[in-house]
């Protein structure tokens, strides 16, 4: 039997009182953040175009798309919503794998969950989104040393645990969770290409898993069934993905084990995770240093592990999208972070970018080196800044903000809902946002989220007059 049979079988039987509270607090708080990005990627670059093309193909109204309001078929939904919270990259992260968790198992759920018509108890869905989130990070723990980097472990292992969600949702049994993991494989997906080319496809990919989350559990409910030995078939995940090697002890779970979203970054910053512990040095090194100019320095070095050169460490340019051009350099982020403090989503837009002359110029005088040979990780990071005047700052961070060694507060979290909200495509009803945020921050005791969600839209939209 393929091991992944007892992680089906564990995660179909879960129960809200199984999970320790520190699952529970930690699935709830990264439920808030992802809702959260969602809203401000409702107005992300060319979402907004994408949102609308999509509602005027109308279908079934099964699930609500966020900010924007009316109701699409559930696959659609699943799409847009993801698409929403991964726009802006200012998702949950984790610094191990660079895996987005919540992106995929969120919008996967709450569409599926909305299209059976029945009240979605919070107390389900956290405990839904918990054990996703364990088959997730379990599933890309089996092959993490072995996979080849330029697949994104986010889509791949996400296709998967999001078809889990969505067969939870859709109340189905055991075998049925079974088949749509198996059709969830079918649809793996996703690779860094899109990254490397700096295109907008690099932010809608998480979104295909979602999608593919609902498809996956809708074939699975009709008795379609799907492949079973996903890890260690002949061409399962550890033959695929990597290349004959990996672990499959990595799917055990003992009785006590934590829950590993209890290790799941949040970020401050809406760019790239590797980018954030050259951010974080940064801004203290300006503050070391006091206010100058691009023209006062003399040299900006930074030195990135050999996973986070291979990953932001190539010179700044802008091409065809600068939002990601930004995001993905270590260059940009760490220049405007000297001179202009915490970037935050305007200093994103691409007219802010291409019309940021000073911060280009600091970008393209700031080099990037290779440091610690060999790591794995993302830390630790160093950046060396000299002024003309004399003046110098030399940074080393070990720790990356938002993670659980080093945790935002819970009112820099609340700040960042409230912030993403502010920016959403479409204004939102004060009063629906403070009542969601506190609905959604104690979930446990919400007896149906689909209020929540329409709290979280706008009624104002014409594309459903």
């Amino acid at each position: 039997m393929d091991p992944m049979q007892k992680v089906i079988a564990h995660y179909a039987n879960l129960r809200f009182e199984d999970l320790p509270a520190e699952a529970v607090c930690a699935t709830r708080s990264l439920i808030v953040d992802s809702f959260a990005c969602a809203l401000a990627g409702s107005a992300a670059p060319l979402n907004p175009e994408i949102i609308e093309r999509h509602i005027r193909w109308g279908g079934a109204p099964e699930a609500t798309v966020l900010v924007f309001g009316g109701k699409v078929p559930a696959t659609t939904a699943a799409w847009l919503n993801a698409a929403m919270i991964h726009s802006n990259d200012f998702d949950d992260t984790e610094d191990v794998t660079q895996n987005h968790i919540f992106v995929t198992i969120l919008p996967a759920l709450l569409a599926a969950g909305e299209s059976r018509g029945r009240a979605m108890p919070g107390r389900e869905v956290i405990a839904a989104l918990a054990g996703a989130a364990d088959v997730t990070l379990r599933l890309n723990g089996v092959v993490h040393e072995s996979i080849h980097p330029g697949w994104l472990p986010t889509t791949v292992f996400g296709a998967v645990s999001a078809s889990m969600a969505a067969a939870r949702a859709l109340g189905l049994d055991e075998e049925r969770v079974a088949n749509a993991a198996g059709f969830g494989y079918a649809q793996s997906h996703g690779n860094r290409q899109a990254l490397l080319d700096g295109t907008v496809a690099k932010r809608l990919q998480p979104a295909f898993s979602a999608r593919a989350g609902v498809h996956s559990a809708v074939l699975a409910q009709t008795g379609a069934t799907g492949p079973r030995r996903i890890v260690e078939g002949a061409d399962g995940i550890i033959e695929l993905f990597g290349g004959g090697e990996g672990d499959s002890a990595a799917l055990r779970r003992q009785r006590g084990d934590p829950f590993p979203d209890t290790g799941v970054g949040f970020k401050p910053n809406p760019s790239c995770r590797v980018s954030h512990p050259h951010i974080s040095a940064a801004l203290e090194a300006r503050e070391r240093l006091g206010s100058f100019g691009a023209q006062d320095v003399e040299e900006v070095e930074v030195w990135a592990t050999p996973i986070g050169h291979s990953m932001i460490g190539q010179p700044f340019e802008i091409r065809e999208n600068p939002q990601v051009d930004a995001q993905f350099s270590a260059q940009w982020t760490t220049a405007f972070s000297l001179l202009k403090g915490v970037p935050r989503i305007a200093h994103f837009e691409p007219a802010a970018i291409v019309s940021g002359s000073e911060v280009i110029e600091l970008a393209q005088k700031t080099s990037v080196h290779i440091w610690e040979e060999g790591s794995l990780l993302l830390v630790p990071v160093r950046i060396r800044v000299r002024l003309k005047d004399g003046r110098e700052a030399d940074v080393t961070h070990d720790k990356i903000k938002g993670s659980p060694d080093w945790a935002m507060t819970e009112q820099e979290r609340k700040e960042k809902f409230f912030s993403c909200a502010e920016a959403a495509a479409l204004k939102l009803d004060p009063e629906d946002v403070e009542r969601a945020f506190e609905e959604l921050s104690t979930l446990e005791d919400c007896a149906d989220v689909r209020p929540v969600l329409s709290r979280l839209t706008t009624s104002k939209n014409p594309a459903f007059a």
